[in-house]
This record gives structure tokens, C-alpha cells and sequence, in this order.
């Protein structure tokens, strides 16, 4: 939209002045107009994605020791004693475990994008909203996004950047 008021605007500006003012002549060239691209435009994408099945490579149904097998070795593995998860840490991103299995995939903003299902996402609201469609629900601290009892939580701060992305089940259904 911008483009085009651009363009018009480059194109009437020699009729715009007052009554003083002639409209090009014969051997005057036109003004040359730039379009540009506003920052905020809508990101296209082809198809939303259907299904959360793995965030980054990992899938819920990920033991142990699938998740060394993709990711390798953690760089430091903790406990969450109020979770009771076992928390894998990595560059970008943390998986939790529970009983040896994922509980939860959880990654940073560090990452800059985010892979879901193979298709990689920037980690921008118009990539996510492309990507993912319409939340299921808006929280205070993010956007939730249910499928198939999988959810993505894009976590925001009061300012609306993103803070964290995370992929768990959906145990409200």
C-alpha cells in the first residue's frame, strides 16, 4: 500500500502547488520515484503448519537418549526440583525431561529462529503468525498455539518481543 501512495504522490507532484504552477511540458522528464518496503509488511507463507511434532528436531516422544543422539552431549544438565524434570542444557535451547522422556523442548531467543516440523521459522511475530496462524489463545506472558494436544507457547514481554519458544503437550483437551 505504501508503495502505491508513493508512487501516485511521485507522480502528481508536478500538479500539486497551486494555480501558479504548469503541468510538466514537452521535454521535461518525470520525476523518478524509489518504492520501498515498509519493515512491518506481512510475511507470506505458503502453508501454515499442521501439527506441532518436533521444535528444533526434538519430539515429545524423544528418551534420553534420542535427544544426545540429535543434539549431542549437553553443555550442563540440571534439576527442577518444583518440575521434577531433568533439564538438558544447550547453546539455544533447553530440553526437559521427565522419567527419561521429553517433557518439554524449550528455546531461546538466542536462536534467532526456530524449527518446527522441518520448517524453519524466524523468530519474529510476523514469521510466527505466518507460520502458525491465529493463536488459540492470547496469554499476559505470550501466544499459545494448540494442535492435536501438542501446544507452542511463543513467550513475550510486555513489549511484545519474544522472550522464549516452547513445545509441550496439551494436557486441557
Amino acid at each position: 500500500m505504501m508503495n502505491v501512495v508513493l508512487l501516485l504522490v511521485g507522480m502528481l507532484s508536478p500538479y500539486i502547488g497551486g494555480e501558479g504552477i504548469a503541468p510538466v511540458s514537452a521535454g521535461m522528464t518525470a520525476p523518478v520515484v524509489y518504492a520501498t518496503t515498509s519493515l512491518y509488511a506481512p510475511v507470506q507463507q505458503e502453508e501454515q503448519i499442521v501439527g506441532y511434532e518436533t521444535l528444533n528436531g526434538i519430539a515429545l516422544t524423544d528418551d534420553k537418549e534420542e535427544v544426545i543422539r540429535k543434539l549431542g552431549e549437553p553443555l550442563e544438565v540440571t534439576h527442577d526440583q518444583i518440575l521434577g524434570t531433568t533439564d538438558y542444557q544447550y547453546e539455544d535451547m533447553i530440553v526437559g525431561l521427565n522419567n527419561g522422556v521429553t517433557e518439554y523442548v524449550h528455546v531461546k531467543p538466542s536462536a534467532e529462529s526456530i524449527q518446527v516440523n522441518d520448517q524453519s521459522i524466524l523468530l519474529t511475530n510476523g514469521h510466527i503468525s505466518a507460520s502458525l496462524g491465529e493463536p488459540y489463545f492470547v496469554a499476559e506472558d505470550g501466544d499459545v498455539y494448540v494442535q492435536n494436544h501438542h501446544a507452542i507457547k511463543v513467550f513475550k514481554d510486555h513489549g511484545g518481543q519474544i522472550t522464549g519458544v516452547d513445545l509441550f503437550y496439551d494436557f486441557s483437551e
